[in-house]
């Protein structure tokens, strides 16, 4: 699994995660360190992420009590404009033949990516909603 923040003008580093995602983890491993460090680099973002069951427990809304967070919406999970990176990201990383090189692939492609796919994904919200 992978964990990462996009933005229209910035994106977090990514995050490679093996194994599954503990609650406790997440909060002191991802959410404390990565994203509430970005999030308060940007006033008036809004956080938002999937309803997984690690990011519905009540240690993670103690959390995130600090950031203006929306869940996604359980029917309508291609509005996020990071679920389409996701997917341009399986694209273009092809077929690794080991662990290894699929996060070296992964960790190059998110380094490389210019911001104009981030901000394009961005701008195209209006017709994903429609």
């Amino acid at each position: 699994m992978v964990w990462g923040a996009i933005t229209y003008n910035t994106r977090s580093r990514l995050i490679l995660i093996r194994g599954t995602i503990k609650v406790l983890w997440y909060v002191h491993d991802i959410l404390l360190p990565h994203m509430l460090p970005l999030k308060q680099q940007l006033p008036g973002a809004i956080f938002q992420q999937n309803n997984a069951r690690s990011h519905t427990a009540r240690v993670l809304q103690d959390c995130l009590r600090i950031v203006t967070a929306i869940p996604l919406l359980a029917r309508s999970p291609y509005l996020s404009p990071i679920e389409h990176f996701w997917d341009y990201l399986e694209w273009r990383v092809g077929h690794p033949t080991s662990l290894n090189e699929l996060e070296a692939r992964l960790q190059q492609i998110w380094n490389e990516m210019s911001q104009d796919v981030m901000q394009n994904l961005y701008v195209s919200t209006p017709d994903r909603i429609t």
